[in-house]
């Protein structure tokens, strides 16, 4: 199966500063889940706002679908097929559920197709469809966080990137957060995902991508580098001995 992304020999770095991100490797074919694992500052975010057009990289390759989408505008490069999840996913707590998943739709001209994929994503979020009508900041935090993704999935990506998906929540949420995560890859969908819990993060993950001061160290099955003594020591610390 041919690659859905292919990053070759990426540098990439902010202003005028030095690069955080050096002569760095990455592949993903179509449903597969790659976490992204490193030291705090190894440049995991990094990559993500580089593939995304957040971030416009300093020199490589970064090709999708075969076409190389490197110092495009992020917006077309979300026409493309990648969507990307920041840490910060907000949604709009004044708007509807209904209007937020609108929100996640608007850039298609086929309003057929906007409502067929919203329809879509309520299919994959159940709950979401009991209340469509409800203002979204009064939803539970779970509930926002499916809202989330919904919205996310409604845009129909090839690719998702998501920036450390636990990032603040409570343990409960955590575990419903990776389940959408796997409902999105089953649903076809290639998943690259930073997170800092690296051991919940792995255990999601069909591969494993060890990054260090900017560098790719290497890439295993997600299951060999959970079970490498040295990266549980180094990379995966207190999360390995639970």
């Amino acid at each position: 199966m041919a690659n859905l992304l292919d990053m070759r020999n990426l540098v990439a770095g902010y202003g005028y500063g030095p690069d955080i991100v050096q002569d760095f490797n990455l592949q993903i074919k179509k449903s597969e889940v790659k976490c992204i694992i490193g030291p705090n500052g190894a440049g995991k975010s990094t990559v993500l706002k580089a593939i995304t057009g957040v971030l416009k990289p300093r020199s490589g390759a970064v090709e999708f679908e075969g076409k190389n989408i490197a110092g495009k505008e992020a917006y077309q490069i979300m026409r493309q097929g990648i969507c990307f999840l920041p840490q910060e996913r907000a949604i709009f707590p004044s708007m509807t559920v209904a209007e937020n998943l609108k929100m996640g739709t608007y850039s298609l001209q086929d309003k057929k197709l906007a409502e067929e994929r919203i329809r879509e994503a309520i299919e994959t979020f159940p709950v979401l469809g009991e209340r469509l009508h409800q203002v979204s900041g009064t939803l539970s935090g779970g509930q926002q966080q499916q809202l989330v993704y919904a919205r996310a999935f409604a845009i129909q990506p090839k690719l998702m990137l998501i920036d450390e998906p636990s990032l603040g929540l409570a343990p409960a949420l955590v575990e419903q957060t990776f389940q959408h995560i796997a409902n999105i890859a089953s649903s076809g969908i290639a998943v690259i995902l930073v997170e800092q819990n690296a051991f919940r993060g792995l255990e999601a993950a069909d591969y494993g991508v060890v990054m260090d001061l900017g560098k790719l160290v290497f890439e295993k099955p997600a299951n060999e580098v959970l079970q490498d003594q040295r990266i549980r020591e180094l990379y995966l610390g207190k999360t390995a001995k639970q």
